[in-house]
């Protein structure tokens, strides 16, 4: 697969910051504190966390944010997804799709996209290495929702639909820092106060382990229908979204 970037209009907005909490949950404090050795088994650069700043997604990140996603499929999911599905990952449709989410106005949204940037190694100049997404929980993408006892659809008015880290930099603590900034927009800026969800594949079991290291409790099942191939994923949760960032 060869990834193109579709062209994007759009002159080089401001850098806006988000603000990423500082202290996790209670419930979720020594998860949120403790690195396990699964957290650094794919980490093969260094990245302090402190020098990643994360910001606002721009219109101009679509490309880029294109060929985190799908450099990530291919890395993570060749072993449990069928070639059909990840030779036919169509990369200017997502980068469009991307960039319209991105479009502005992004207040009158209720999603958030956070990128998480730091300077290239080579080159000196910032470059986004990891991006995660809080929004309405998109329900109708998938079918056959099995919840677990005391979990509902009613549970959640926001899901984690989008979180990946550049290949190679992952295990830092820059996955656990762009959740809760993605967290921290939603609760800021669309008043989300429920429960969060964010699903994964079955099979993905570093991310399901990731989750569950950072306090998510696992709250249902549900079949995601990717190109005719019905795939089964699992959801982790947060009761809601105060707990997840400390409030």
């Amino acid at each position: 697969m060869t990834i193109m970037p579709a062209p994007i209009s759009a002159t080089t907005s401001a850098t806006t910051l988000v603000n990423v909490p500082s202290r996790p949950s209670v419930r979720s404090a020594s998860s949120f504190s403790s690195a396990s050795p699964a957290d650094t088994v794919s980490c093969t650069t260094t990245t302090p966390v402190n020098e990643v700043v994360f910001r606002h997604g721009r219109v101009e990140d679509a490309a880029l944010m294109t060929e985190m996603q799908f450099s990530n499929y291919q890395h993570h999911y060749s072993k449990f997804l069928p070639s059909s599905f990840l030779d036919n990952l169509d990369s200017l449709a997502m980068t469009a799709f991307h960039a319209k989410r991105l479009t502005p106005p992004i207040d009158e949204r209720e999603m958030a996209y956070v990128i998480a940037e730091r300077p290239s190694a080579e080159t000196g100049v910032p470059e986004p290495i990891g991006m995660s997404q809080s929004m309405v929980p998109w329900w109708d993408r998938a079918y056959n929702h099995r919840w677990n006892e005391g979990w509902s659809q009613d549970s959640f008015d926001c899901e984690i639909d989008t979180l990946y880290v550049k290949i190679g930099i992952q295990g830092g603590g820059i996955g656990r820092k762009l959740v809760l900034g993605a967290l921290q927009e939603a609760y800021d800026r669309f008043n989300m106060r429920k429960g969060v969800i964010i699903w994964t594949l079955v099979a993905n079991t570093q991310a399901r382990n990731f989750y569950k290291r950072i306090g998510c409790e696992e709250a249902g099942f549900r079949t995601l229908d990717l190109g005719d191939y019905p795939a089964e994923c699992v959801g982790y949760a947060f009761r809601s979204i105060g707990e997840a960032i400390g409030k």
